[in-house]
């Protein structure tokens, strides 16, 4: 099969000493594509023999010092050179048989700012935990917003970026620190552009069972960082003439649903009523929220 539109296309990778999934994450992707490839090495840990398939086709950075996470993700990005690209994780998976998904893409939507596909989510092990996949649809800025506008569905691996876009958006905000710096990005791009939804998979997203967001979500810290995001958002899209985007709804919808998650972590863990009742009293409560999502965070206190 002929690809048309794939070798303007790099696979931009931040590393951190997962040399045998990153082997695996290349291993994944066809030789004979065209597609580049860019990596930034944190901490300097990839082994030649790891790169081998592809080093004809690729860029890397290597960093002695180890840099943040989001710092990393954004030192892959300015390694890009082509007009798109692809931010997977080291541990993240793709499927050979799907590349002529989104070369068809490219070529049915040259003027696209950012493409939405399907992924998996996989554990540890490759087993496919679950899947997401949108409906096909093609948006105009900022009608794209209203599908992620209570949170991104999309994972990194199967999104796909112009790069003078993203940079026009100003990458990851690395002050960030641990949660919606990516989130942020996506939904700025689609506040700002042109937006296609594909419902196929293209990827595979990986979770591990001690991340960042478990160990996180129970606490004013999160939630904290979650009213930071939306005022954010809220100040984009008070740039958009017109916009019909009600953002201090949209605000406190989003800070329930954390909260209500915050809350079942902790009855989760068996941490019991209280230390749940506590949770909700330490942090302000979102009146603007949806009476279905009022009424879930009632039931997960009561009966958890």
């Amino acid at each position: 099969m002929v690809f048309h539109k794939l070798n303007d296309v790099t696979f931009a990778i931040p590393t951190y000493n997962r040399n045998e999934y990153l082997k695996k994450l290349l291993e994944s992707i066809p030789s004979g594509l065209g597609v580049k490839f860019a990596i930034s090495d944190n901490g300097n840990f990839v082994l030649d023999d790891t790169i081998k398939k592809h080093a004809s086709n690729l860029k890397i950075a290597h960093s002695e010092k180890v840099i943040e996470m989001y710092d990393n993700w954004n030192k892959a990005i300015s390694l890009v050179d082509t007009t798109w690209f692809l931010i997977p994780s080291d541990d993240d998976l793709y499927y050979a048989e799907n590349f002529s998904t989104i070369d068809k893409a490219l070529t049915e939507n040259p003027d696209a700012d950012i493409f939405i596909f399907g992924h998996h989510v996989i554990d540890e092990n490759d087993h496919v935990k679950s899947t997401w996949s949108p409906e096909n649809g093609v948006f105009m800025a900022p009608n794209g917003f209203e599908i992620f506008k209570y949170g991104v569905n999309a994972r990194f691996p199967s999104i796909l970026f112009r790069t003078e876009f993203v940079n026009k958006m100003g990458k990851i905000d690395t002050t960030y620190e641990f949660t919606a710096g990516d989130s942020l990005l996506i939904q700025k791009c689609l506040i700002n552009g042109k937006s296609v939804f594909i419902n196929e998979v293209i990827g595979a997203y990986r979770t591990w069972s001690n991340n960042f967001t478990n160990q996180l979500i129970g606490s004013k810290k999160w939630l904290d960082k979650i009213d930071r995001w939306q005022n954010e958002l809220a100040e984009e899209l008070s740039k958009i003439p017109a916009s019909n985007f009600d953002g201090k709804k949209i605000k406190d919808e989003v800070y329930a649903r954390n909260l209500l998650e915050g809350i079942l972590t902790i009855r989760k863990t068996k941490q019991g009523v209280f230390k749940s009742m506590n949770f909700v009293l330490k942090n302000r409560y979102p009146w603007n929220a949806k009476f279905t999502t009022h009424l879930h965070i009632l039931k997960s206190l009561i009966i958890g």
